[in-house]
């Protein structure tokens, strides 16, 4: 069996490169305080020259830094002291970044005699993961105000699920549905409210009303991308539903209540048209913010398709939102919604998915009359 004796030993010039090539901070300090080794990691993490510590000491090298206080303390009592170990975590600033060092002094014995020749530091940068540490933390309290936000926004969606009825008895007859619409407002205005309780941040919800250029460029090319099968789609329908001899339905019907009525007066159209467009902005930022941006906020680093999920799930809670309205509505305003979903992640933005769903919405309704197209199929 090998003795010490027997071991091979490292040359003292390859000893000299390891020490030499090592990113941490490594100094050795002689029984009278006095530097005799400084390496290149330290010269980087002080920010000093090795010529200009060696042969000097501890209180002359560092006491006239004022951020090394705890590191000099810790040093100066292995130097003391150096038959126990001295350890330290101390954080430099340096520019926009904080370098955040653990410090370990220990003593330095000569390796053929076992003398003591003085007292080794070793200096660790300990930032990467003190950072990761951080934003893991950050990222655990986040996920847990995004989770208590979405229990509660659920739970207002199914208040408002089981109140719709009675809400819809209550609305204006043959005119516009406005008791699910002021229902809807109340509930965006709690979802506000609870999102000031739980602070999830902006950039959590996506509330961000400055999109890029070019992603609301692209939400107004695939709206109008998207109004032409939809034109294709009621044209066939009507074609495949008109009876022999009957004059051709017309393609576009314009503004047509829920019920079929439709809305000839001028006025009444452009009220229809006004409150419509008042409710496209509350109606995104209920799905968008208070749905899928949390929950695609708490899914990440879950589950892979983390923004598709979300997207789907708001999706189907705005489905059930137009369930008052007609089950074939309900269904028809799902592929939409998960392209203004799409839309929402590549922007990060609540008004691509308002622009987009202004220009389907419009189109849809107010021009090619979908209810009434739906109605006849």
């Amino acid at each position: 069996m090998d003795d010490a004796s027997t071991r091979p030993n490292l040359p003292v010039a390859m000893t000299d490169d390891i020490v030499a090539s090592s990113r941490d901070a490594i100094i050795t300090i002689d029984p009278k305080g006095r530097l005799t080794s400084f390496n290149p990691g330290a010269e980087a993490i002080f920010g000093l020259r090795a010529s200009e510590t060696v042969g000097r000491t501890v209180a002359e090298v560092f006491l006239p830094i004022e951020e090394l206080d705890v590191f000099t303390d810790c040093v100066l009592e292995a130097v003391g002291n150096p038959d126990q170990e001295h350890s330290a975590n101390i954080s430099l600033n340096r520019g926009n970044r904080v370098l955040h060092l653990s410090v370990r002094a220990a003593l330095l014995r000569h390796k053929g005699t076992g003398d003591r020749v003085g007292v080794l530091v070793m200096i660790s940068d300990e930032s990467e993961r003190v950072e990761f540490l951080a934003k893991s933390a950050e990222r655990e309290r986040e996920r847990a105000a995004t989770g208590r936000f979405i229990v509660a926004i659920l739970t207002i969606f199914s208040v408002f699920t089981l109140l719709l009825e009675p809400i819809q008895k209550l609305a204006q007859a043959r005119f516009f549905d406005f008791g699910p619409v002021m229902a809807l407002l109340t509930l965006v205005v709690i979802a506000f409210m609870i999102n000031r309780w739980f602070s999830p941040s902006s950039a959590t919800i996506g509330l961000n009303l400055r999109p890029q250029r070019r992603y609301l460029i692209e939400a107004v090319v695939w709206s109008i991308a998207a109004c032409i099968p939809m034109t294709l789609a009621k044209y066939l329908s009507l074609g495949l539903a008109q009876n022999p001899g009957d004059p051709p339905a017309p393609l576009f019907s314009f503004y047509v209540l829920d019920d079929g009525t439709k809305v000839d007066s001028v006025g009444l159209y452009a009220i229809g048209l006004l409150v419509y467009l008042i409710s496209v902005p509350f109606q995104q930022f209920a799905v968008r913010c208070a749905i899928q941006a949390p929950l695609q906020s708490f899914l990440t680093g879950v589950v892979g398709p983390a923004g598709w999920i979300a997207n789907l799930t708001a999706t189907l809670l705005f489905a059930v939102l137009h369930a008052h309205l007609n089950p074939v509505v309900s269904l028809a305003v799902i592929l939409p919604s998960l392209l203004w979903g799409w839309l929402f992640m590549r922007s990060d933005s609540i008004v691509t998915p308002i622009v987009s769903h202004a220009i389907i919405g419009v189109y849809a309704i107010f021009i090619l009359g979908v209810f009434a197209g739906l109605d006849q199929v």
